[in-house]
């Protein structure tokens, strides 16, 4: 999910608080965030990715935000995962098409709510 154009992206303490006005479970978890970011990380070393790009996420680590979104408390594969970090689009993954079929319309929903557009990768 990105913002239109070249308007700015939510910080992760505004995603988290528009999606908690909107969904009935919102799991925020700043430190799962800075590991997912740290797994990352491992991952574009591994990867030999740019020196800039490993450093920018060592830099947003602290800032980043893990969430966990749904309906209900058993919500089966409608739910969205994924981390919030400042200055960067919202990339969620799926375990599965029937996931992702499952957590479309709460993707929809999140758009509207953050004003942000769908973005297929």
């Amino acid at each position: 999910m990105e913002p239109p154009g070249e308007s700015p992206y939510l910080p992760p303490a505004e995603v988290v608080r528009r999606l908690a006005a909107e969904f009935a479970i919102v799991e925020a978890d700043a430190a799962a965030g800075a590991e997912h970011v740290a797994s990352m990380v491992r991952q574009f070393e591994q990867m030999a990715a740019p020196p800039e790009v490993i450093e920018e996420h060592r830099r947003l680590q602290p800032s980043a935000v893990h969430m966990v979104v749904a309906d209900e408390p058993d919500p089966g594969e409608a739910y969205l995962s994924f981390a919030a970090l400042p200055g960067k689009g919202l990339f969620i993954g799926y375990c599965s098409a029937q996931h992702e079929a499952a957590a479309w319309p709460l993707v929809e929903r999140c758009c509207r709510v953050l004003g942000y557009g769908p973005e297929l990768v």
